[in-house]
């Protein structure tokens, strides 16, 4: 599936345009990611971009959650990789290969960013790991972003916290266009 299709069928099973944007700008860290790693970046997008698909649906039952995703995602003849990183952000027992381990830092560091971006006149151009940092700091900021998960770069990736910041960054700023960043 290439990305336009994906875009769409992301935008057809998604209710609110903030789930969306979440989604797309994890797809962007997620391809820079796979980059990084010489992987499929393709792969490393996609499953960026489906991993909270079912969010609008699911967001109160997190046992169901990604599981719904996955049932889509097979019926639209999506890869089993793809399918698998998406459940393996939200049940651990998927967690299984670098891209299904990446997506649970991802999917947290996006978060991050994008509240970092949206403080800013600029938004996510010439965005500075340091900046990131002192943010992930402030408990206060963006207090829905789970910072354990973004601490797993290290020991899941290894990455330290910086070149993934880094990473993240370089990845949310290529999809800033489409989700207005």
């Amino acid at each position: 599936m290439n990305i336009e299709d994906a875009r769409a069928l992301a935008r057809s099973k998604t209710d609110k345009d903030t789930t969306y944007r979440h989604l797309v700008s994890v797809e962007g860290v997620m391809r820079r990611l796979g980059r990084h790693f010489g992987q499929d970046e393709e792969t490393w997008a996609l499953t960026g971009l489906f991993h909270d698909l079912d969010q609008d649906q699911t967001a109160d039952d997190m046992k169901r959650h990604a599981r719904l995703a996955a049932e889509w995602l097979r019926e639209a003849g999506v890869d089993d990789l793809v399918v698998n990183g998406v459940l393996a952000h939200a049940h651990p027992e998927y967690q299984t290969d670098l891209m299904s381990k990446a997506i649970v830092a991802a999917d947290a560091v996006a978060g991050l960013l994008v509240a970092g971006a949206l403080v800013r006149p600029e938004r996510s151009a010439g965005m500075k790991v340091s900046s990131i940092r002192k943010k992930l700091k402030e408990r206060a900021f963006a207090p829905g972003v789970n910072r354990e998960e973004i601490a797993l770069a290290e020991p899941n990736l290894g990455l330290s916290l910086d070149e993934f910041i880094a990473l993240g960054i370089e990845g949310l700023q290529e999809v800033a266009p489409e989700i207005g960043l």
